[in-house]
Protein backbone atom coordinates (compact mmCIF):
# COMPACT_ATOMS: atom_id res chain seq x y z
CA UNK A 1 0.00 0.00 0.00
CA UNK A 2 1.35 3.20 -0.95
CA UNK A 3 -0.03 7.05 0.23
CA UNK A 4 1.51 9.66 -2.07
CA UNK A 5 1.71 12.99 -1.22
CA UNK A 6 2.23 15.99 -3.81
CA UNK A 7 3.74 19.11 -3.08
CA UNK A 8 3.79 22.65 -5.32
CA UNK A 9 5.54 25.88 -4.43
CA UNK A 10 5.17 28.93 -5.77
CA UNK A 11 7.22 32.27 -5.39
CA UNK A 12 5.97 35.80 -5.02
CA UNK A 13 8.70 38.07 -3.96
CA UNK A 14 9.82 37.38 -0.40
CA UNK A 15 6.67 35.14 0.11
CA UNK A 16 7.11 31.31 -0.87
CA UNK A 17 4.07 29.10 -0.28
CA UNK A 18 4.01 25.28 -0.22
CA UNK A 19 0.51 23.38 -1.26
CA UNK A 20 0.33 20.02 -0.20
CA UNK A 21 -2.54 17.31 -0.74
CA UNK A 22 -3.22 14.17 1.60
CA UNK A 23 -6.01 11.54 1.26
CA UNK A 24 -6.44 10.97 4.98
CA UNK A 25 -9.70 8.61 4.19
CA UNK A 26 -7.32 6.58 2.11
CA UNK A 27 -5.08 6.36 4.97
CA UNK A 28 -7.53 5.93 7.56
CA UNK A 29 -9.56 3.28 5.19
CA UNK A 30 -6.61 1.19 4.27
CA UNK A 31 -6.03 2.38 0.66
CA UNK A 32 -4.04 3.73 -1.87
CA UNK A 33 -4.13 7.09 -2.48
CA UNK A 34 -2.71 9.70 -4.92
CA UNK A 35 -4.32 12.93 -3.43
CA UNK A 36 -2.71 16.23 -5.63
CA UNK A 37 -3.00 19.99 -5.00
CA UNK A 38 -6.43 21.45 -6.67
CA UNK A 39 -5.59 23.53 -9.82
CA UNK A 40 -8.27 25.85 -8.91
CA UNK A 41 -7.05 26.15 -4.81
CA UNK A 42 -3.70 26.99 -5.78
CA UNK A 43 -4.86 29.68 -8.89
CA UNK A 44 -7.10 31.57 -6.17
CA UNK A 45 -4.12 31.47 -3.66
CA UNK A 46 -1.88 32.59 -5.88
CA UNK A 47 -4.02 35.36 -6.89
CA UNK A 48 -3.45 36.40 -3.24
CA UNK A 49 0.18 36.26 -3.32
CA UNK A 50 0.74 38.72 -6.72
Amino acid sequence: MSHLVRTQVVRAGDVVAVYFAADGMAVANGRASEAKPQPAVVKAQWAKLG
